[in-house]
């Protein structure tokens, strides 16, 4: 009787299948044992590495104490720190491990009471050692306690780690004998495979025509497939299961530099030779851990493909497994692109996010500059005006003895001229950084302007008892120079010296000369250094920045706006020189360095010969010279009640006769009521400008007029001038400069008329 294809299969295959499950029932019993042996295993491994992590730090922290005891030095407190902070969570994560074994975590629970009783041993020893108890300290290291608390700590380590690798013994056994029993079921499944195998050949040959028909669909089906693989967008490589190219889209050839037929047969790593591109070393390629993991894989961020010619081009994209209906890996198709614009568009958006945060953190310290320099402008602009207010109040309210008016009127002029040196400093600080401050050059001898510098701040180094030593050395110490200007220079760096060096300190100036990088002109190097409280080396970098002065306890202790720095700065560079500081750090003195070149030229006037050693102290008060001058008839023009009552006042009592006015329009109305000799006038008038009166009035007539303003910027004085003003007085005043320019300009006028007699 013969039977059916039919009825073999469905008898032989049903029992093949049993005895298959029966297999795999068998083999996943046995995976399973040895998973489970293999997770018990680094279970283990975990235990005795935790262990040998915690003994060590042990270790570490008793080495560290010894050293600290033995030598006192913080830097062997570092072990002991790191082990203070760091072992109770290494014990948690240790008794955490442990849980499941009641034995092993009491071994652990005595482990981390011996290890905590050391602790306290050496945070206790540690301790008296930092109290100075240093032989409190070592009697208690060698009383041994601490070394029997390690040997019995190595011990339960020890302990732990054998009952760990007992147990990693028993489960390697447990899992050998799995790994048998898997074998014997392979082998058995392996000779019925054969035996299916053989029935399967004789089934074959009878299917050979209906595959013959199956061929050719499939073979159509693959026509149509590789025509849709071509025809993709993105780059994709086909690979077998052994991670060699099978297949290549035209954009994979674009990409990777290679031509399908090169690439077919070869290992995808020698294609698609990947590199992270901020590392620069090599990548993981896709397709390696596809085979190994059989899941999808993306690629890593910026991951770069390096061309047949070298070229790089960014891509992203993934590898996926190609399987067959039972799961069978038949390969790794991998699809990428080329991300080079939108890659550009990511760094693009960094920039430009940085930029904005760059932008707005610049404007958030700006703006807190902005309210710290209000702050300091505030309270430096307030403290002069502080005794003024004062004074003035207390004459007002009571009467005050006669020896007392002077020294308060001094008081009152010295702080009204420091406010306006404020005033005068912060128009300086904006013609330097507009690049509008003039300089008058001439040949100007360096040293005499020094000395003179040092002559204004006598009378401070006198009463900070000050010593000054100074070795002006230099053989070629003319210079081209507003002298001025310069002047100006060496007397905020004195002044600065002063200010910030405590009493009996010492301040040196020297000059000497080197040559110039360039051969020309020699240089002239001036220097004031002291002894004072120094420069934070952080503070370095912007002591020449207006409104600075350090740290902001510098700014309470000592006041000031931060500006005579940046103005000397400013004018030195001005000069085409280089003013630097130095200063070796808080409470050891600060030096300060200007650089010009120098020339041997004298100017017409001899010079005073040189000083060199102690400079001896002068005392000198610039006083009005010369008669006073005759009366005139002055047209002073002024809207603020209180100064045109306060210089009327003044001026009568010289004997000029002054006529008053508020507006330009009362002005030219007095003007054509009379005449007169001398126009004063202020620059800002409620109804115009000081200079459109003056340019009505020299419309008809000739008179000297002197400007007196608020305005004392460049630009200010030259458009008075250009209005017709002989002279530009910036307020407040002082009242004696104000007589000897109404004497001067008076002088001039007469001068003029008789030359044209």
């Amino acid at each position: 009787m013969r039977l059916s294809r039919r009825t073999i299969l469905s008898v032989v295959f049903p029992l093949a299948l049993v005895l298959v499950l029966l297999n795999i029932a068998v083999a996943f019993q046995s995976v399973r044992a040895i998973n489970q042996a293999t997770r018990r295993n680094r279970h283990s491994q975990a235990v005795i590495e935790e262990v040998a992590v915690i003994l060590s730090a042990t270790r570490d922290a008793e080495s560290g104490q010894r050293g600290y005891l033995l030598t006192g030095q913080e830097v062997y407190l570092g072990p002991y720190q790191h082990v203070k902070s760091m072992l109770p969570e290494r014990l948690n994560h240790l008794e955490t491990l442990t849980q499941a074994d009641p034995a092993q975590h009491q071994r652990v629970e005595n482990l981390k009471g011996l290890i905590n009783r050391k602790r306290e041993e050496i945070a206790q020893t540690v301790t008296l050692r930092q109290e100075e108890k240093r032989l409190e300290a070592i009697k208690i290291v060698r009383s041994g306690q601490g070394r029997r608390l390690m040997d019995h700590i190595q011990h339960v380590a020890a302990d732990i780690k054998q009952q760990e690798q007992q147990e990693t013994t028993r489960l390697n056994q447990l899992s050998r004998a799995a790994f048998r029993r898997t074998v014997r079921a392979v082998i058995f499944a392996t000779f019925l495979a054969l035996a299916c195998l053989a029935l399967a050949i004789t089934l074959r040959r009878r299917e050979l025509t209906e595959r013959e028909r199956r061929t050719e669909a499939i073979r159509q089906s693959e026509a149509r497939l590789v025509t849709t693989f071509q025809s993709i967008g993105d780059a994709v490589i086909a690979t077998d299961e052994n991670g060699r190219v099978q297949l290549m889209n035209p954009v994979a050839e674009s990409l990777t530099g290679y031509a399908r037929e090169d690439a077919v047969g070869r290992p995808i790593e020698e294609i698609l030779v990947l590199v992270n591109e901020m590392t620069r070393k090599p990548s993981a390629n896709p397709v390696t851990r596809v085979i190994r993991d059989g899941v999808v894989v993306g690629l890593a961020n910026h991951t770069v493909l390096i061309a047949h010619d070298g070229t790089e081009i960014p891509i992203d994209d993934s590898a996926a497994p190609i399987r067959d209906a039972s799961g069978q890996l038949l390969g790794v198709i991998i699809v990428f692109r080329d991300v080079t614009g939108r890659r550009r568009d990511e760094v693009e958006r960094e920039r430009l996010l940085h930029a904005e945060r760059t932008a707005l953190a610049k404007a958030e310290e700006a703006n807190r500059s902005k309210d710290r320099f209000l702050a300091i402008l505030s309270h430096e602009l307030r403290t002069p005006l502080n005794p003024i207010m004062l004074a003035v109040t207390s004459m007002l309210t009571r009467p005050i003895s006669a020896e007392d008016v002077g020294p308060t009127l001094e008081m009152i002029r010295e702080n009204v001229a420091l406010e306006a040196r404020l005033i005068d400093d912060l128009l300086d600080v904006m013609r330097i950084a507009s690049g509008k401050m003039s300089l008058r050059l001439a040949t100007v001898d360096g040293h005499a302007l020094l000395r003179h510098a040092l002559q204004v701040c006598q009378g401070d180094l006198q009463d900070r008892e000050l010593s000054v030593v100074v070795d002006l050395s230099a053989h070629a110490h003319y210079v081209t120079a507003d002298a001025t200007r310069l002047e100006q220079v060496f007397w905020n760096l004195i002044k600065n010296a002063v200010k910030f060096t405590p009493a009996g300190g010492t301040i040196t100036i020297r000059s000497w000369n080197e040559p110039a990088p360039d051969q020309g002109d020699d240089l002239l190097n001036i220097e004031v250094a002291d002894t004072g409280i120094g420069i934070d080396p952080v503070a370095l970098s912007s002591i020449f920045d207006p409104f600075h002065q350090g740290e902001r306890a510098i700014t309470r202790q000592f006041g000031g706006m931060g500006l005579g720095l940046a103005i000397s700065h400013g004018i030195v560079e001005a000069h085409g020189g280089v003013i630097s500081a130095e200063s070796p750090g808080k409470n050891q003195g600060a030096c300060f360095r200007v650089r010009l070149k120098a020339g041997y030229a004298r100017p017409s006037l001899s010079a005073d010969p040189e000083p060199k050693g102690t400079y001896p102290p002068v005392l000198s008060q610039p006083k009005p010279q010369g008669p006073p001058p005759s009366a005139l008839h002055i047209l002073l023009v002024e809207d603020e009640p209180t100064t045109l009552l306060v210089m009327t006042r003044l001026l009568r009592r010289l004997g000029h006769s002054v006529t008053t006015a508020s507006t330009v329009l009362e002005a030219l109305q007095a003007a054509n009521d009379a005449e007169f000799d001398m126009l004063i006038s202020d620059i800002g008038l409620p109804d115009g400008s000081g200079l459109d009166l003056i340019r009505q009035l020299s419309a008809h007539r000739t008179f000297p007029a002197i400007a007196l303003t608020g305005f004392g910027m460049q630009e200010d004085i030259r458009l008075s001038r250009e209005a017709g003003f002989a002279a530009h007085l910036t307020k407040p005043i002082d009242f004696a400069k104000l007589v000897t320019t109404i004497r001067q300009v008076a002088g001039r006028a007469k001068e003029h008329e008789a030359e044209h007699v």
